[in-house]
């Protein structure tokens, strides 16, 4: 059975909520040219042998079979993120890219949604669009997600749409004619696509296809549709034309929009930090104390700094605590990875969830450290105290 859910900030706080025992899988799936054919049977038997030593029950079990046999999959390298609770398949993600995070087989009480989180970032969505002169396609995504959130179709008038053959008044006018419908389409078109960015406010849109079909739906687009819109240079609609034009183009964009978030944020943090005005948190058990007061708007991990630290999780507030007095009341879950245990009480108190490793990064890019070699740190929503004097 499957009963999957829209991963939102919120869909995970209520996965943590429940205190439901769930069976986990995190998997790298990516298969090279030269693996024998039957490495994923392989790979199968072997998830399924450790959930079963870890107390995974049986109907879990033939979920996860299920899922590893029937998963849509893609261009290696990807890795698949599996949670189910009773039988019932909650989260099933084909996630792009190499592993995040260590592999997972497990069951129990506290699944770690950190792959997840890393892998991608939560209520962004973005728009693909493949237009023509007789119409378009309009995708609707999550970012990080293979699966079409939503798909819409406009069909235009094909009665105009060849080149208009000979010379003077009538050529003239024909062509005319022929603009007019093409500029009727793309409005209808525009229509769809701004309709969707008023009500699922995605924060990329990105459009290739015909070049003049591109033009005319950029000159009808709203502006909130033009203020997030990158156009890709290419016909994907053509013969001939690259499969990868418009996923590559995509896959940039989400990688600089993100890029510039966390620039945002740690500029935010550097600002705060060299004023002394106690908007942000550096030491770690001020981040505990801040997250057990819903004090948190943004929490910034360091995986690398964090690895070998454990933590409390609670079953109520404050959700999480360094020693067992800290707990206040609240039933102690378990001592579980430092990183769970502050990314589930950021979620459980509706906190944004950042990751800058500073150690190891995919090759290309920079490692970022936090400020005064921290282990994490969280941008507050209200001061701790009064302005540090002099400042």
């Amino acid at each position: 059975m499957s009963d999957t859910d829209t991963m939102t900030s919120s869909a995970l706080a209520r996965i943590y909520r429940d205190h439901a025992d769930y069976t986990q899988v995190y998997l790298d799936m990516s298969v090279d040219t030269a693996d024998p054919p039957g490495v994923q049977d392989e790979r199968r038997t072997s998830v399924l042998d450790r959930l079963a030593l870890a107390g995974s029950p049986q109907r879990d079990l033939d979920c996860v079979a299920d899922v590893l046999a029937t998963a849509a999959t893609g261009p290696s390298p990807f890795c698949l993120f599996i949670l189910v609770r009773d039988g019932v398949v909650i989260v099933e993600e084909v996630l792009a890219g190499l592993a995040v995070e260590p592999e997972i087989t497990s069951y129990g009480p506290l699944p770690d949604l950190v792959p997840l989180l890393k892998a991608q970032p939560l209520d962004f969505t973005y728009l693909t669009v493949e237009t023509a002169r007789d119409g378009g396609e309009v995708q609707l995504f999550r970012a990080g997600s293979r699966v079409v959130e939503s798909e819409d179709h406009v069909q235009g008038r094909t009665d105009t749409l060849h080149k208009i053959k000979g010379g003077g008044w009538r050529h003239d006018h024909m062509q005319n004619h022929a603009e007019e419908i093409w500029r009727q389409t793309q409005s209808e078109l525009a229509s769809t696509i701004d309709e969707i960015v008023r009500v699922h406010a995605p924060r990329l849109l990105v459009v290739a296809g015909d070049i003049r079909a591109r033009q005319l739906l950029e000159q009808e687009l709203s502006e909130a549709s033009r203020a997030i819109l990158s156009v890709e240079p290419t016909n994907t609609r053509a013969d001939g034309s690259s499969d990868s034009a418009l996923p590559d183009r995509v896959s940039a964009e989400i990688e600089r929009i993100l890029a510039d978030d966390k620039q945002v944020v740690l500029d935010r943090l550097s600002l705060h930090d060299g004023r002394g005005d106690n908007l942000v948190e550096l030491n770690f058990g001020g981040i505990v104390l801040a997250l057990a007061a819903g004090q948190v708007d943004t929490l910034i991990v360091d995986s690398d700094r964090l690895r070998e630290r454990q933590a409390l999780a609670l079953d109520a507030e404050p959700w999480i605590a360094s020693a067992p007095e800290e707990a206040l009341g609240a039933t102690i879950l378990g001592s579980v990875p430092t990183q769970l245990a502050l990314c589930r009480a950021a979620l459980l108190t509706d906190a944004r969830v950042l990751f800058t490793d500073s150690f190891s990064v995919p090759d290309g890019q920079d490692a970022v450290a936090l400020p005064n070699e921290a282990s994490a740190a969280a941008i507050l929503r209200w001061r701790t105290g009064p302005p540090v004097p002099g400042n």
